[in-house]
């Protein structure tokens, strides 16, 4: 004989699911990646703040965590790129393309201005 009645799950196991769930976007969405102490004190800059400035090389970042955490997405693909620029010995960066959506993308130029160069 065949049992129809239907399961369902008690409340309690509901509201844990619920809670581990919430639990999951909140650390899925708070993963920002932070700057290494040379990464950070390199500027965002236009073409002719860099006019006099050494090209070093292009840059690149990417992260996988967009949609939900979109922003957060960008500023790690942003903070993947400045690291690589910082390896190359930059002050500062040009932003080629930055693309959102599922797989946040971001390209730029590098450039090592002697001091005296601002934003």
């Amino acid at each position: 004989m065949v049992n129809l009645k239907k399961s369902y799950p008690s409340t309690f196991n509901q509201l844990f699911l619920i809670s581990i769930i919430i639990l999951g976007l909140f650390t899925f969405v708070s993963c920002a990646t932070t700057l290494s102490s040379t990464a950070i004190k390199i500027k965002e800059a236009d073409i002719k703040t860099v006019e006099n400035c050494k090209y070093l090389g292009e840059v690149h970042g990417s992260s996988g965590w967009g949609n939900l955490g979109a922003s957060v997405a960008m500023q790690n693909a942003k903070n993947e790129a400045l690291e690589k620029a910082a390896k190359l010995g930059a002050t500062h960066v040009i932003w080629n393309n930055i693309t959102g959506g599922y797989s946040p993308y971001v390209s730029g130029k590098a450039y090592y201005c002697k001091s005296g160069v601002s934003h």
